[in-house]
């Protein structure tokens, strides 16, 4: 680690023995079961979640019959250097003094094995065996538990990602049973875009679909040649948004995320889109 990396760690310890509440956030990456999914678009959540998760923590996943998913429990700690501290030296400067609000947090993995359109029955099974409860507006930070779910979007081109606070399921089927199945719309996304870039290139198409799209062979079908080239690229961004929101919560995560996308991550030096 640099020596501003260091700082940085040694300050969020510091913070963490004195105000830093050690909090639980529960990340659900949607998708459908079999290797016949593998690479799909509609299972980009699942890949960010996995991709996230391995870089994190040595913990294996586990099948959970009970619960209809995979699952893991980790404690995850800030280790400085996020997407953050890069935006000046004195975002960093001021990580260093200050720390970040949760540099401890308690993660929880869940990848639903039923089918898309039956994801809520595993979220609210898992929550409710392990007792999470959702606070009343994910921007609040408090000591409760939170839930983000990793899902696909097609109304944003592919490398580009966005956060959302609450809300409805935007068409896509398994936010729409986890709503149904939790009895709440409070509860964050991280919204991967699936889209072809083309849409969004043309004005007056205003990123809609071309006519005539069966939209669910499109979600259901696997990346192009070139956007499984950049899967890793797209991957590692989502990473490092999601260490944003896991040690400073929603609100600096949707900065940075409305702030970029993947291709001006990628233009990052190396070592700082590796930094952990």
């Amino acid at each position: 680690m640099t020596a501003v990396t260091e700082a940085t760690a040694a300050a969020a310890a510091a913070t963490s023995k004195v105000v830093a509440p050690m909090v639980r956030r529960l990340l659900v990456g949607l998708g459908n079961p079999g290797e016949k999914y593998n690479m799909t678009r509609h299972n980009v959540g699942k890949m960010a979640t996995m991709h996230f998760v391995a870089q994190h923590t040595p913990v294996a996943w586990t099948d959970v019959k009970s619960v209809h998913g995979e699952v893991l429990t980790a404690k995850v700690q800030f280790r400085g250097g996020d997407l953050i501290d890069q935006i000046s030296d004195r975002r960093a400067k001021r990580t260093q003094v200050e720390g970040v609000p949760y540099p401890g947090v308690d993660l929880h993995g869940l990848l639903p094995s039923t089918y898309m359109n039956r994801s809520g029955m595993s979220v609210r099974t898992y929550m409710d065996a392990h007792r999470f409860r959702l606070k009343n507006n994910a921007l609040v930070m408090n000591k409760h538990d939170e839930l983000l779910v990793l899902m696909d979007d097609i109304s944003i081109p592919f490398g580009t990602c966005k956060f959302k606070a609450k809300g409805g399921h935007g068409g896509q089927n398994g936010v729409r049973d986890i709503i149904k199945c939790v009895a709440t719309e409070k509860f964050a996304r991280l919204k991967i875009g699936i889209g072809c870039p083309s849409w969004f290139a043309n004005p007056t198409n205003k990123g809609n679909p071309p006519p005539g799209l069966q939209l669910d062979k499109y979600v259901l079908g696997r990346f192009q040649p070139h956007e499984q080239d950049a899967m890793d690229g797209l991957l590692a961004y989502c990473a490092a948004l999601l260490r944003v929101y896991m040690h400073r919560g929603l609100n600096d995560a949707t900065l940075v995320a409305n702030s970029g996308d993947m291709h001006t991550f990628l233009k990052k030096p190396v070592a700082a889109r590796r930094a952990k």
